[in-house]
C-alpha cells in the first residue's frame, strides 16, 4: 500500500511538473507573438514611411530632372504630383517706385496633378491645373517706413482679364512677403529687403488660352508713405509675360517697338512701317530741356477683345505715331509731365490731331531739379489718310510744377517730326 502510495504521488508531482511547464511555455509564445506583432507594425510603418519618402523623392526627381523644383511646398501641400513646365531665371521684370522697389528674380511654372479633394477648388474643382510661383524682391531704399500691398497680375485679353497674384496659397510661412521688421499689414521698414513668393492659379484651360494672346506681367504701383495711401505712387510697370521657349524666340525676333498702352494692354498687334531713333532734336521749354528722342510709325491690328473700340476708322486700317522725349529737369522745382500732350499739325495747315492720353503710358509722375525723366505721346490715324500726308510737326507741352499744378513751366515748343 505504502508503494503504491509513493508511485501515486510521483505520478501526480510529474504531471504537475508538466502541467507547470506547459504553462511556461504558453507565456513565452503569448510573449513572442505580442513582439512578433509589434515588429510587423514597426516594419510596416518603416516601409511605408520609406514608401511615402520614396514617392515624395520620386515627385522631386522628376521636376528636378526638368530643372528643378523652385517651390517643393506645392506638392507637399497638395499631395500631388508636379511637373516643371517653364523656368525663367531672369525675367527683368522690375518696378522703380521713387525708391521703393519691387524685382521678380524669377518665376516658374508646374502642371499639378491628382491633388488632395481639399484643393481642388483652387482649380475650379478639378484636380489639376497650373500653379506659377514667381520669387519676388521687394526693397525700401528709403529712410521711412513705405506702405506697399503686393500687387501682380498676368494680363491677359485685356485690363480686366487677369490672373491676380496670391501671397499665402502653396507659399509657406516663411516665404512670404510681408515685413520682417514691422507688425503692421503691407508696412515695410526703412532699408528693409523682404524676398518672397506669391502665386497663380489657372485651371487647365486658362493656361492654354495665353497662346492665344500677348499675355503681359504687370507690377502695379500704390506705394505710399502713410497707411492711407494719400499721394500714393501712380504708374504700373508691364512686361511680356513668357511662358515658353518658343514664345520668347518669337517675341525676340520682333522690332523693338515702344511699350505705348496699344501693346500693354495687348489692344493690337503692330507691324513696323518707319522708325528713327536716337533723333536727339532738342528744345528748351522755359528753363527745362525736351529732347525728341525716338519716333515710330506702326500699323496697329486691334486683338478681337478691342475690335470695337476702333470700328470709327472703317476698314481703311489704322496708323499709330509713337514718340518717346526725354525731360531733362534744369530747374530749381519739381516737375510734373503727367498732364503733358501734344498736337500733330499736318502739311502746315492741312489737318490737326490731338494726342490720344489712354494710349499714353504713365511714366515718371515727378521729375525731380537736376533729374531726367521720359514722356511718350501717341497718335492714331487712318491709314489711308496717313499714306498722302507729307509733313508733320508736333507742338509739345506744357510742364507743371509739382507744387502747384495751375502753374504751366513754359507753354509749348514745337519739333519737325522725321516723316521717312
Amino acid at each position: 500500500m505504502l508503494k503504491r502510495k509513493n508511485m501515486l504521488w510521483t505520478v501526480m508531482i510529474a504531471a504537475s511538473l508538466l502541467l507547470s511547464a506547459c504553462g511556461g511555455n504558453d507565456e513565452k509564445a503569448s510573449t513572442n507573438e505580442e513582439e512578433s506583432t509589434k515588429t510587423e507594425e514597426n516594419n510596416k510603418n518603416e516601409k511605408s514611411e520609406k514608401s511615402n519618402e520614396k514617392d515624395k523623392s520620386e515627385k522631386n526627381e522628376t521636376a528636378k530632372g526638368s530643372g528643378g523644383v523652385l517651390n517643393p511646398f506645392i506638392a507637399e501641400e497638395s499631395e500631388g504630383n508636379i511637373e516643371v513646365v517653364y523656368t525663367n531665371n531672369e525675367p527683368n521684370y522690375s518696378h522703380d517706385m521713387n525708391g521703393f522697389k519691387v524685382a521678380v528674380d524669377e518665376y516658374q511654372i508646374v502642371s499639378l496633378k491628382d491633388i488632395h479633394k481639399d484643393y481642388t477648388y483652387v482649380f475650379d474643382d478639378q484636380s489639376e491645373g497650373y500653379i506659377i510661383t514667381a520669387k519676388v524682391t521687394l526693397e525700401n531704399t528709403l529712410d521711412k517706413p513705405m506702405y506697399y500691398t503686393p500687387m501682380i497680375n498676368i494680363e491677359v485679353a485685356n485690363e480686366f482679364e487677369i490672373f491676380p497674384s496670391q501671397s499665402r496659397l502653396f507659399v509657406e510661412d516663411e516665404n512670404t512677403l510681408f515685413s520682417k521688421k514691422e507688425s503692421d499689414p503691407g508696412k515695410y521698414a526703412a532699408g528693409e529687403k523682404v524676398t518672397g513668393f506669391v502665386t497663380f492659379a489657372l485651371t487647365n484651360e486658362e493656361y492654354q488660352s495665353l497662346a492665344t494672346v500677348n499675355p503681359k506681367l504687370v507690377i502695379e504701383g500704390g506705394a505710399a508713405d502713410n497707411d492711407s495711401f494719400k499721394g500714393s505712387f501712380r504708374g504700373d510697370a508691364t512686361f511680356d509675360f513668357i511662358y515658353s521657349d518658343e514664345q520668347k524666340d518669337q517675341l525676340a525676333s520682333q522690332p523693338a517697338f515702344y511699350q505705348d498702352e496699344l501693346l500693354l494692354r495687348d489692344m493690337a498687334e503692330k507691324k513696323m512701317i518707319f522708325e528713327k531713333m536716337d533723333i536727339g532734336q532738342t528744345q528748351v521749354l522755359g528753363d527745362v530741356n525736351i529732347t525728341l528722342d525716338g519716333i515710330q510709325y506702326t500699323e496697329v491690328i486691334p486683338t478681337e477683345a478691342y475690335k470695337e473700340a476702333f470700328v470709327d476708322f472703317g476698314d481703311s486700317g489704322i496708323v499709330a505715331i509713337t514718340m518717346n522725349f526725354i525731360i531733362d529737369n534744369t530747374s530749381q522745382e519739381p516737375l510734373s509731365a503727367y498732364w503733358t500732350s501734344g498736337k500733330l499739325i499736318v502739311d502746315d495747315t492741312r489737318a490737326t490731331y490731338l494726342s490720344t492720353g489712354q494710349l499714353e503710358p504713365e511714366g515718371v509722375d515727378e521729375i525731380k531739379p537736376g533729374e531726367k525723366g521720359e514722356k511718350m505721346i501717341v497718335f492714331l490715324l487712318r491709314k489711308d489718310e496717313f499714306g498722302i500726308y507729307k509733313k508733320f510737326d508736333l507742338e509739345f507741352g506744357p510742364l507743371r510744377s509739382m507744387d502747384n499744378q495751375d502753374l504751366a513751366k513754359g507753354y509749348t515748343v514745337t519739333f519737325e517730326l522725321p516723316r521717312e
